[in-house]
């Protein structure tokens, strides 16, 4: 009789536990998903050196649209939009040179081109900011 009142009572306060921390967890969740609305963007100096950059190499492979490139590919390309695998396929990594005046990406992000246009993405393929030729 003893045993099973102690495994009910070790049962009954591990659920209350977890219960509990299920809770605070999904409440956290939630704070988190309203503050992370912010979105990287490029700095002052980091457009500069990409329009410096990209008018003395307008004419490199990397900066000229994909055949399949359109206005709605155009229109998507706004913080919070997570490249579809089309997209994907049209992106090429930023040119070295181009990355060195950029500075390194944060960890986690990356610099891309897609349409022309540079992007930073981070490691789930959702951008954080585009430069618009």
């Amino acid at each position: 009789m003893k045993t099973r009142w102690w495994v009910t009572a070790c049962v009954t306060a591990l659920l209350a536990l977890t219960c509990g921390v299920a809770v605070a967890q999904d409440k956290n969740d939630q704070n988190r998903g309203q503050t992370k609305k912010q979105y990287r963007q490029f700095s002052q100096k980091q457009q500069q050196a990409a329009h410096t950059y990209y008018n003395q190499n307008q004419n490199q492979e990397v900066f000229r649209p994909d055949s399949r490139w359109n206005d709605d590919y155009e229109n998507r390309l706004q913080p919070g939009y997570v490249l579809d695998n089309d997209m994907r396929g049209m992106s090429r990594p930023a040119p070295i040179e181009l990355t060195r005046g950029l500075g390194a990406a944060p960890r986690g992000y990356r610099y891309v081109v897609i349409g022309g246009h540079v992007v930073l993405i981070d490691s789930g393929y959702r951008v954080h900011d585009c430069l618009f030729r």
